[in-house]
C-alpha cells in the first residue's frame, strides 16, 4: 500500500490496527481477535467497536490477551475505539483492562478526530493514550483552499533587480515589491518569536541595538524593538539550475518544526481568537513600497 511505500522511502513508521472487515469475515469476534493475536502477538492492538465495545469487544480482547498474547511471551499493545462516546467508553474500558491486569494496555481513539474534539475529550477526562487522526488532517477540513498566488515582484535588468508592484484598492492585495529576504526576530531573553520581518535581499538586520519595523497593511503602525536576535529564514535551494540544498530527513524536519512551535507565545496557539503573529517590513522596504505606490498612482 501507499503507507508501506512511504515507510520504505521516508522512514515513517507504518502503524495501524485492523479493519472492521477483518472481524466481520469471521464467524465470531473472538475468533477474529484470536487469529490476529496469534499472527501479531508482539504488536497486538484490537479494534473493539465492531459490535459492542463494552459487552463483547473489550471482554473478547481481554480473553485473547490472556489466552494467546501473554502465553506467547508478549504484552498486549492496546485496543482501539472507533465509534460511540469516546470519553465514556474509554473510561469504562480502562477499568475493565486494569481489573484484568492489563494496566499497561493502551487505549487508542479514532473516528473523524480533530484538535477541537481531542481537546474536549481530554477536558472530559477520557482515558485515551493515543489519538488516531486521519481524514481531518490529510484533507485540511477547516482550511481546504489556500488563497495564495504568485505575483511578479522584481525583474533583472543589466544585472540589477528592479522592484515591481501590483496596486489594489484593497491594501492586502497590494503586493510587496523587490527581491526579498525574510527574518525571524526572537526575544533575546525568552527566546520567543517577536515577529517575522521582510527586507530587501541585501539588507542585514542589525540586532545590536534598537530596530523599527512597519506593519505592511496598517501603514501608520510601527514598532521599535530592542534586545532581540535576528535569524534569516530563506536559504538557496537551487542555484543556476543546480540543487545546492541538502534535504533533511523527515525526522529532522519534525524536530525542527517542534522546536519552532516552542518559540511561539501561548496566546498565538489558542484555538479560538489567537493573538495575531505579525509579519512586518523593514524601513527600507516600506519606503520602497511607498515610493512605488506614489509613482504608480498617476499611471
Amino acid at each position: 500500500t501507499s503507507c508501506t511505500v512511504v515507510e520504505q522511502i521516508f522512514g515513517i513508521p507504518a502503524m495501524g490496527t485492523m479493519a472492521h472487515s477483518w472481524i466481520q469475515m469471521y464467524d465470531s469476534e473472538y475468533e477474529a481477535f484470536k487469529t490476529y493475536g496469534s499472527v501479531y502477538p508482539d504488536n497486538c492492538t484490537l479494534l473493539v467497536d465492531t459490535y459492542n465495545v463494552l459487552k463483547s469487544g473489550v471482554p473478547n480482547a481481554i480473553k485473547v490477551f490472556k489466552e494467546v498474547v501473554v502465553p506467547l511471551g508478549f504484552r498486549p499493545k492496546g485496543i482501539r475505539i472507533d465509534s460511540g462516546d469516546i470519553t465514556y467508553l474509554s473510561k469504562e474500558a480502562r477499568k475493565m483492562l486494569d481489573d484484568a491486569g492489563f494496566e499497561d494496555c493502551k487505549i487508542v481513539a479514532s473516528n473523524s478526530l480533530d484538535e477541537y474534539i481531542i481537546r474536549d475529550i481530554i477536558i472530559q477526562g477520557a482515558k485515551v493514550d493515543t489519538f488516531g487522526v486521519g481524514e481531518r488532517l490529510i484533507t485540511s477540513k477547516s482550511e481546504p483552499v489556500f488563497g495564495g498566488v504568485y505575483k511578479l515582484s522584481a525583474v533583472q535588468k543589466d544585472g540589477e533587480w528592479v522592484p515591481k508592484m501590483k496596486l489594489s484598492e484593497n491594501i492586502s492585495k497590494t503586493t510587496i515589491p523587490g527581491f526579498k529576504q525574510v527574518w525571524r526576530l526572537f526575544d533575546r531573553t525568552t527566546g520567543k518569536a517577536i515577529s517575522d520581518l521582510i527586507t530587501h535581499h541585501e539588507e542585514v538586520v542589525d540586532d545590536s541595538g534598537a530596530y523599527t519595523i512597519f506593519d505592511p497593511e496598517q501603514t501608520w503602525k510601527q514598532k521599535t524593538i530592542e534586545n532581540f536576535i535576528a535569524k534569516p529564514l530563506l536559504i538557496p535551494v537551487f542555484k543556476n539550475g543546480e540543487c545546492v540544498y541538502e534535504t533533511p530527513t523527515l525526522q529532522e524536519i519534525q524536530a525542527f518544526c517542534m522546536k519552532q512551535i516552542e518559540t511561539l507565545w501561548e496566546e498565538a496557539l489558542r484555538f479560538e481568537n489567537p493573538h495575531g503573529y505579525y509579519v512586518d517590513l523593514s524601513q527600507k522596504l516600506w519606503d520602497c513600497r511607498d515610493r512605488l505606490r506614489k509613482s504608480m498612482s498617476s499611471i
